[in-house]
């Protein structure tokens, strides 16, 4: 049974520690809900894309705090970091080359502008591996609600902190080759990211 709390200050303290012990959570963001889990914890990780229905292949996104948390796992070029400093907190996820794997290995990382996630990570004091809060292929949620009604039962929590203020995916830029690549097109448009 998925348990619903309220996104308040006792409940995340809670729910971080949950994420300690191998949770896999849902919560508001500036996007949409995420769903995740620990990214330091390879079984809950595994819990994650299994209840997610994704391909081992297919990433999760790791949400941090800022900066600090990106540079001990990949390398933060000049443009990324200048990216950073303009987008973050926000709707931009970044796709970076990893730092202890030189062969092409990359780590998607993105700071979300919402409190009850923030909040969430600070208490956790690390990343999360995470996605957005619905079944692969399923329509992304942006509420409580929608996040139980397609993933309910499968998942051990959800923080309630209403609806997401965007409504839409971040935008995913890959700065892991020679030149920028628009992975996905969100919430912030191409044209301010890597120009015409």
């Amino acid at each position: 049974m998925t348990e619903r709390w309220p996104a308040d200050s006792p409940h995340l303290a809670q729910a971080a520690d949950r994420l300690r012990a191998g949770a896999v959570i849902a919560f508001p963001t500036d996007t949409l809900y995420a769903v995740g889990a620990r990214a330091g914890d390879p079984a809950a990780v595994e819990r994650l894309y299994a209840i997610k229905g994704r391909p081992a292949a297919q990433p999760m996104v790791w949400l941090v705090t800022g900066r600090e948390q990106v540079e001990d796992e990949a390398i933060v070029s000049g443009p990324a970091s200048d990216l950073m400093r303009r987008f973050w907190p926000g709707p931009l996820t970044l796709v970076l080359a990893a730092r202890a794997h030189p062969d092409g290995t990359t780590i998607a990382v993105r700071a979300p502008d919402h409190e009850v996630a923030l909040t969430l990570l600070r208490s956790l004091g690390e990343p999360i591996a995470s996605s957005s809060a619905n079944p692969a292929g399923q329509p992304a949620p942006v509420d409580a609600d929608q996040v139980i009604a397609g993933m309910g039962g499968r998942i051990d929590l959800v923080l309630d902190g209403g609806p997401c203020r965007i409504g839409q995916p971040s935008t995913i830029l890959d700065l892991s080759g020679e030149v920028p690549r628009i992975l996905r097109q969100g919430a912030i448009p191409a044209s301010e990211l890597i120009g015409p």
